[in-house]
């Protein structure tokens, strides 16, 4: 017998979004709705994979990645439109909040009604009954209606009703992110008895450390599709880190006042793209726009481009997006054909255009655009910064009583927009490669080796419980910072912090740090009890004691180093994850 319990081949799923809600009553009817009335979602596309019985995978990605869809086709609450789903087993699915209970029902009335709906044996009904109450914990609240309950006493109810009567296959979307913390430890101990007993565990949250607690697989979704699937921890890894990239775009379009999509179009550009935009003075455009009918630029000497409404040559592009930016045309204007900057009502107030300077010349960047100068409002010119993340103002069109067309030029530094890339460092002894997928922050100061030593000053992967030990962090800081917050957390290979070393909780400022330093962790002894972790380090711009938000980090390594503790010599017992000293007194 084949030990799978869910099986997907290529499963695929849409939707039609209408534009009114009397067309989507017509198609439910059965009339033909004519095509520009509606779009297609693609809410799943060839999703492909097998989940064996007793494991517990975790679904993540971020909200509409298509996670709530996948879970509803395998538990027949909607049906694929392409592909074949096989599931072994019953399935008991904790969907959604404010579904299987009757509002007006008390939660007693609504458990009798549910184990009558399972199936339980009058003879099992009262001892069942018991056993829900007493683990949903709700005294007094279980004789009241349930539309009187907050979402973590309906998420108290429902969990406990739903995994009373053992399930072959049980699926969670998110309904214990309404509950705290204790009754989330409660229900993740109930799931790994469940999944000791043969019951398989499909669960989405996004509280990592719950699934991290829990399942030992993850699968990411994103936009539909499998984006990986393993081992959990690798695959949070790899989520996370596309978290912050979505968060880095967030920023970078935010500051340059462009869409998440001209972002990274403009990262995808191979050479040294330059943005540049026109900005009102006055802080609008002008109501009579600013004609321009060319833009030149290149380096020193050398022309590298021209755009123009006849053409461009060279690599530029105007970024043009209704409602969002100010350009209009191009219209033909005093017998040349122009581009107009002006009022259109773009939400980002500013007409932005970016180039190409692909030279290795030591020299400066310019650009040269022709304007009419009948325009009604001071207009600048001004280059994003990437390491400042602000527009820089390089000059500005002026009338000075004159007429016609009008040629004006900025120039700068070539070193002031050619990124270099930062040099890898150097592995040194004893200190494996961090890609930076495992690292993130603004790099203000980096990390530039972390390690452990034993009592003796030897560089180990290995400690032993009970022995005084130390942690060694090099750094560098490119400029002055102030006081920055070191961290370091160590995490059992399920997940759970075991322990969290913070100099500010500890009392410890830092202190302004500029160029290469050390710092020194000393264990005397250590506590920690015998076991295989994995170890983040960190600097940290600040870090609030009080608030559960990951603060803005100057570098921070995530789970990049294993360390192993070992048991004292001749111990054989099970000693725990803590070994606590304590002092034992005989009472009289």
């Amino acid at each position: 017998m084949s030990d799978i319990a869910i099986q997907l081949l290529s499963v695929g799923k849409s939707f039609r979004r209408f534009q009114h809600p009397a067309w989507r009553v017509l198609d439910a009817l059965g009339w033909p709705v004519p095509q520009k009335h509606y779009d297609i979602f693609t809410a799943l596309r060839d999703i492909t994979f097998d989940v064996h019985r007793g494991e517990r995978v975790a679904l993540i990605g971020r909200n509409g990645a298509g996670k709530s869809t996948l879970l509803r086709v395998i538990s027949s609450q909607m049906y694929p439109e392409a592909g074949e789903v096989i599931v072994k087993g019953t399935v008991q699915a904790l969907m959604e909040l404010g579904t299987g209970f009757h509002p007006d029902f008390t939660g007693i009335e609504n458990i009798r009604s549910a184990l009558a709906y399972q199936g339980v044996s009058p003879q099992k009904l009262y001892s069942t009954i018991e056993e829900i109450i007493e683990f949903a914990e709700l005294d007094t609240f279980i004789n009241r209606p349930v539309r009187e309950y907050s979402s973590g006493m309906y998420a108290r109810l429902a969990f406990a009703v739903a995994t009373t009567i053992s399930p072959e296959i049980l699926i969670i979307d998110e309904i214990l992110g309404t509950g705290d913390a204790y009754f989330v430890g409660k229900c993740i101990q109930r799931m790994k008895v469940l999944t000791s007993n043969g019951c398989t565990i499909l669960f989405v949250s996004h509280d990592l450390s719950s699934v991290q607690l829990l399942c030992d697989r993850g699968i990411w979704i994103d936009r539909g599709r499998i984006r990986e699937d393993g081992d959990l921890l690798s695959v949070s890894k790899s989520y996370l880190a596309s978290v912050r990239e979505d968060e880095e775009f967030r920023v970078r379009s935010r500051s340059m006042q462009l869409s998440r999509s001209q972002v990274e179009f403009l990262s995808l550009q191979q050479g040294q793209t330059v943005l540049l935009h026109l900005i009102g003075i006055l802080g609008s455009p002008p109501d009579l726009p600013l004609a321009i009918a060319e833009i030149r630029f290149g380096i020193g000497e050398l022309h590298l481009g021209t755009l123009a409404p006849k053409g461009n040559d060279g690599d530029g592009r105007l970024i043009r997006d209704s409602g969002l930016m100010n350009w209009r045309g191009p219209e033909n204007i005093h017998g040349r054909s122009c581009w107009l900057f002006g009022n259109f009502g773009g939400r980002y107030g500013h007409a932005p255009f970016q180039i190409g300077l692909h030279s290795s010349a030591n020299d400066k960047a310019w650009v040269e655009i022709d304007y009419h100068c009948d325009f009604s409002a001071p207009v600048a010119l001004e280059r994003f910064d990437h390491n400042e993340k602000t527009y820089i103002r390089l000059c500005e069109f002026l009338r000075n009583g004159k007429e016609g067309w009008l040629s004006v030029r900025a120039e700068w530094p070539i070193s002031h927009f050619v990124s270099v890339p930062e040099p890898k460092p150097e592995p040194k002894e004893d200190q494996r490669t961090i890609t930076e997928d495992e690292r993130y922050g603004t790099n203000e100061v980096r990390i530039t080796m972390f390690a452990f030593q034993d009592q003796s000053c030897m560089r180990r992967h290995t400690l032993i419980t009970g022995e005084p030990a130390e942690a060694l962090i090099n750094f560098e800081a490119e400029r002055a910072v102030c006081d920055p917050v070191a961290v370091i957390a160590i995490y059992r290979t399920d997940g759970s912090c075991a322990m969290q070393l913070i100099s500010k909780r500890n009392g410890i400022s830092i202190g302004e740090v500029f160029g290469a330093g050390r710092l020194r962790v000393k264990f005397e002894p250590l506590l920690l009890g015998p076991g295989d972790y994995l170890v983040s380090v960190a600097f940290f711009h600040e870090l609030n004691l009080s608030s559960r938000l990951e603060p803005q980090a100057y570098d921070l390594h995530d789970r990049c180093y294993a360390l192993k503790v070992l048991p004292p010599p001749g111990v054989g017992v099970e000693i725990g994850i803590v070994n606590q000293p304590v002092i034992w007194e005989r009472l009289q």
